[in-house]
């Protein structure tokens, strides 16, 4: 005869952790479309190994041996505070684990312990990604490297469990102002501390602060394990934390219901942009605003433009003018893309076009939005190459790449049509 399986609090908690991350993993596969995700991931992987190695190899550009320390540290805070606590509590516990309070204080621990591993996890990936600057610019040593991310992996668990404690007690104006005022002090600690152990005896500096900030994380643990009365928060924010990457999933496959808008954020006010009525300026002029007036487009271009001048300002030379000409193309193509979408709608089909004036209003449509955002990152390539004067040069040399590449893309799309 088979016996029966016990109850633990430790067996609650992995059941319910193991139920959370089979959520997740179905969620991501609903939502992510892996034959796409195969030619993205590979190559991208293949490029960004080969550009770390670059970092240790060859020459930093000038942005990494120009950063200082307290801005790198600055930014992996920003990373910090993307964690969370999540103690797998829910509210149909409520009479069963008020009345056993060692099932409360088990679920807490194991909830702790979990943040703490994750977030030492991340720091070190961190750390692993940053460590060309750190030993290269700021001239650490492989032991420093260490020591620096067991520092921030404390530093952050402390954080992010304060946080936590936070947000379960407080609610309304009371929790907002309690989170800033807490991020904003921890922040500015953790940035000071940062650069006060860089220099001179960095490593006992770093390992008088591992031992500091260890025995706060050490007695903020007791604390929380010792407080009452947040059973509510507690479920409130197992809640959101469990839902929080669904929702940002969700929210790339899905599209939320729009409010109904009277005026639009950009162009309200009927203006001209060309002073040469024809038909191609007038209709390239109505399919470039409706592309800005489009909520969803307006924000698709804003994130290509920031993750195109991104990706020529971290690469060194040559791969940066290699990556500028492939976002130039690239760029094009999905522009022409999106004048396909305007110039088949059906607004567009209550007239009727010539050809040859549609195809030129693609092309004008294209053009505009195309050359602004190649001059931006033509010009922050070059700030990043050679300097703030040389940005110019390359703008216009990105500029008349553009103009080329929606010139030649226009021609194969006139001969196949």
């Amino acid at each position: 005869m088979v016996q029966p399986k016990r109850y633990t609090p430790h067996l609650l908690y992995q059941i319910r952790h193991r139920e959370h991350m089979r959520e997740q993993w179905r969620n991501f596969k609903l939502v992510v479309d892996w034959t796409v995700w195969l030619y993205l991931l590979v190559p991208g992987l293949l490029y960004l190994i080969g550009w770390y190695a670059s970092l240790w190899t060859n020459t930093l550009p000038a942005w990494a041996t120009n950063m200082p320390f307290p801005l790198l540290t600055g930014i992996i805070e920003l990373i910090i505070l993307t964690g969370g606590v999540l103690l797998f509590i829910e509210e149909a516990d409520v009479l069963f684990l008020k009345s056993r309070t060692v099932w409360m204080r088990t679920l807490m621990m194991r909830g702790l312990v979990r943040v703490t591993v994750l977030q030492f996890g991340k720091m070190m990936l961190i750390i692993a990604l940053v460590a060309p600057l750190l030993g290269r610019v700021y001239e650490m040593s492989l032991l420093q490297i260490m020591l620096t991310s067991i520092w921030l992996g404390i530093a952050a668990s402390l954080q992010v469990i304060a946080v936590h404690i936070v947000k379960v007690r407080y609610t309304g104006w009371r929790r907002w102002l309690s989170l800033a005022s807490l991020v904003i002090s921890m922040g500015w600690m953790t940035v000071r501390t940062s650069a006060w152990m860089l220099g001179d005896m960095y490593t006992w500096k770093i390992m008088l602060s591992i031992a500091a900030v260890l025995l706060l994380l050490i007695t903020m643990i007791q604390m929380r394990l010792r407080m009452k009365g947040t059973f509510e928060g507690d479920v409130r924010e197992d809640l959101r934390s469990r839902l929080r990457l669904t929702a940002l999933m969700l929210s790339q496959a899905v599209s939320k219901p729009k409010s109904p808008q009277t005026r639009t954020i950009v162009f309200r006010k009927p203006r001209k942009l060309f002073r040469k009525r024809s038909i191609p300026n007038r209709t390239a002029e109505i399919a470039f605003k409706a592309f800005f007036r489009n909520s969803e487009t307006l924000k698709l271009y804003l994130q290509l433009g920031g993750l195109s001048i991104a990706a020529v300002a971290l690469p060194p030379f040559p791969v940066n003018v290699i990556v500028c000409g492939l976002l130039a193309v690239m760029l094009t193509v999905m522009l022409y893309r999106a004048w396909d979408g305007l110039a088949t709608s059906e607004y567009v089909q209550l007239v009727t076009y010539d050809s040859a004036a549609l195809h030129e209003a693609g092309s004008i449509m294209v053009r505009m939005l195309l050359l602004p955002l190649v001059a931006l990152v033509g010009y922050v390539m070059g700030l990043f190459w050679l300097g703030w004067l040389s940005g110019f040069l390359t703008a216009a040399c990105t500029v008349a790449l553009g103009y080329g590449s929606v010139a030649v893309a226009g021609l194969i799309r006139q001969t196949r049509s």
